[in-house]
Formats: structure tokens, C-alpha cells, sequence
């Protein structure tokens, strides 16, 4: 299982991000991502939005279990972030998390067949 707190540590540290839900939605109507990072805990209907153009980017969800508090606090930021579009991962192995995801979602819809 991939350290979720470690890794965010290290591609804020050596790979290309941006951070906040107005910059997030804008990255994924305009540039590559790779992938994007959304706090559990903001209002619904931005997350539903967030998954929405992300699935129209075809960029991947990961939903962290916690508030942007927390995911702020991660980020080594003293703010909340709601939001994290991961553009370059660095050095850290982010992208597994991504992976971990995309196998939930398919055994989800083996079980459901």
C-alpha cells in the first residue's frame, strides 16, 4: 500500500502542481494532468464537478479521506487545500495511488455483473 502523506510530500517537493479547486478545474479544461487529488470533506457538488471534467479529460480521481485542513497541512501549506492537479509527479510514485483506484473501480463493477 502506497504512504498517501509521503508521497503528496514529495511531488510538492520535486515534481509540478497546483493547487486550489478554481486552479484545478481550470488545468483540467486546459492542460495535461496526470491526475488530481480532492479533500472528502468540501462541498459535494465540487467534487462533483471536479470528477465530471476530470472523466471528460480523462484524468484520474483520487477522493482523500480528509479535510482540505488536512490535505493543506500535507501540502506544507498553513491553508486549506480542496484540491491538488498533479502535473508532473517528480520523484515520488504518486501515480501508483491512481492505479490502486482504477483496480477499485473495476473489481466494483465485476461484482456488480
Amino acid at each position: 500500500m502506497i504512504d498517501i502523506a509521503r508521497e503528496i510530500k514529495v511531488v510538492m517537493q520535486t515534481g509540478k502542481v497546483k493547487i486550489g479547486y478554481n486552479s484545478v478545474r481550470n488545468l483540467l479544461l486546459t492542460k495535461n494532468v496526470t491526475g488530481i487529488i480532492v479533500a472528502s470533506k468540501i462541498p459535494r457538488e465540487k467534487i462533483d464537478a471536479l470528477k465530471y471534467y476530470a472523466r471528460i479529460s480523462k484524468v484520474p480521481v483520487y477522493v482523500y479521506d480528509g479535510t482540505s485542513w488536512d490535505l493543506g497541512r500535507l501540502c506544507g501549506k498553513p491553508f486549506m487545500v480542496s484540491a491538488i492537479a498533479i502535473i508532473n509527479p517528480g520523484e515520488s510514485e504518486i501515480m501508483k495511488l491512481f492505479e490502486t483506484v482504477s483496480e477499485d473501480s473495476k473489481d466494483a463493477g465485476n461484482k456488480t455483473q
